[in-house]
């Protein structure tokens, strides 16, 4: 049963997660990966076709079906992290809570479009929540702790060190189980983790927040003579700076917190982080700053592709929730976009490139998994804008798709690659199908978002 103090908020591209969908276990089996002649369909913008059930059997048979049951952790609580090219476990000596949030938020989204299938991943998202509301949360300290130990003990190498990236998809993770599952459990330790990243990492100077902070929750950046961390500790950002990538996802999860618990200081932060992103993170020119001052100057400038499509769909997502239709999002979201396309897209191959200076070819050619399904969002958010008539958009997006299905997907194994070069074989270091930072969030966020959008009339 929801709160009584949920807002009344009109639906998000969230929302149509949750529209009843033919049930993919049902469809006629056969290769899960169809050519591009076979599919069929309607037009959308443009010249492209392509039809919602060969992203759907891929969905199910290539990604859903490698993932789980086989990475609960029945023993230890949570999710396994690591898995070979062939799906064998490989060894791990932590947990990470990054990883545990995004398989506990995609077992939710998924229960929450498939119905048939509800129950099922249902009992997985609350086995995750179950870990992120048990190891994963300093009792002491509040706030989700960086790593546990694989029998779900507090790693005490990881104990002194907080990291917002972390925190944010703890509150992720935990609101996403809340939309779905209705337990009031979920939303508590959403709410925890918010209050607690709001009292101790909160930035009421120059705004947003700061990045990395002792198990205490003081702000490292604000310690005279700071202690470092361990080289073993995963920094996203740099000690002293803010990060475009910390922020974009303490965007997400408050979109996602907002959406379930009506809180004038959720909403004041949320709107605080907005315009941070659109207006400061975002550069003129349709690129990033990586790394900013406190103040937001930027201190780094660069082209990272599946980050410039992810935060269009992010800004135009969180707009949404904020309830606005701003034309200035709209711009921005459209100049991502169309850096991306301009610098990042592969015209003869097909997908995106990793990486570049912010108006220059790129000069890390290789293509990495997530970036293709956040291609996806990224593509589809301004193909379906009102008005839109440019088929550049939709038409992109097919071809992104096809070549994630072609290249990325293991017809053999299932699951992904990590990194493909130019032409689209696997890397020798990017075969795994899963680590601490690969999981399943990604690449299940951008099918069921295409999956949907192909499915409009």
């Amino acid at each position: 049963m929801l709160p009584p103090d949920r807002p009344s908020i009109r639906p998000t591209r969230r929302d149509w997660l949750k529209a009843v969908a033919a049930d993919a276990a049902t469809l006629p089996l056969g290769c899960f990966l169809l050519h591009a002649g076979e599919a069929r369909g309607r037009d959308a913008v443009g010249d492209a076709k392509l039809d919602y059930r060969e992203i759907e059997r891929v969905l199910w048979r290539g990604v859903l079906d490698a993932w789980y049951p086989r990475c609960l952790d029945k023993e230890g609580g949570g999710f396994f992290e690591n898995f070979s090219e062939d799906w064998t476990r490989q060894p791990a000596d932590t947990k990470f809570i990054v990883f545990q949030a995004r398989m506990t938020w995609t077992a939710a989204a998924v229960a929450a479009k498939y119905p048939r299938h509800r129950e099922r991943f249902l009992s997985y998202a609350r086995h995750g929540l179950a870990f992120l509301a048990g190891p994963m949360w300093d009792r002491r300290h509040g706030g989700f702790l960086e790593r546990a130990a694989p029998d779900g003990r507090p790693d005490p190498n990881q104990l002194p060190w907080k990291q917002m990236y972390g925190q944010a998809f703890g509150i992720y993770g935990a609101a996403e189980a809340y939309r779905v599952t209705g337990d009031r459990k979920a939303l508590d330790l959403a709410i925890q983790g918010f209050r607690w990243i709001d009292r101790h990492a909160h930035d009421p100077e120059a705004g947003g927040y700061f990045e990395l902070l002792t198990g205490e929750g003081q702000p490292v950046a604000l310690i005279s003579e700071p202690e470092r961390p361990p080289g073993r500790f995963g920094i996203i950002g740099r000690v002293g700076q803010k990060s475009m990538n910390a922020h974009i996802h303490i965007l997400e999860a408050l979109t996602a917190l907002r959406q379930v618990w009506n809180d004038p200081v959720l909403a004041e932060r949320l709107d605080e982080v907005f315009r941070i992103v659109r207006d400061k993170i975002v550069c003129r020119g349709g690129h990033l700053a990586m790394f900013s001052t406190r103040d937001f100057r930027p201190l780094d400038e660069r082209s990272s592709f599946g980050h410039e499509l992810e935060t269009a769909f992010l800004l135009l997502e969180a707009e949404e929730v904020l309830g606005r239709h701003e034309a200035a999002t709209v711009e921005v979201a459209r100049r991502l976009v169309d850096h991306s396309l301009r610098f990042g897209w592969d015209a003869k191959h097909g997908g995106f490139f990793d990486e570049g200076p912010p108006d220059a070819p790129p000069v890390h050619r290789n293509k990495v998994w997530w970036a293709q399904p956040e291609a996806f969002n990224g593509l589809l958010s301004i193909a379906r804008l009102p008005g839109q008539q440019d088929p550049r958009y939709f038409d992109t997006f097919v071809r992104t798709w096809q070549f994630f299905r072609d290249h990325f997907m293991d017809a053999h194994h299932g699951g992904c690659f990590g990194a493909v070069d130019e032409a689209g074989q696997p890397l020798p270091d990017g075969r795994a199908k899963a680590s601490p930072w690969k999981a399943a969030y990604h690449v299940v966020r951008g099918l069921l978002f295409a999956i949907d959008e192909l499915r409009k009339p």
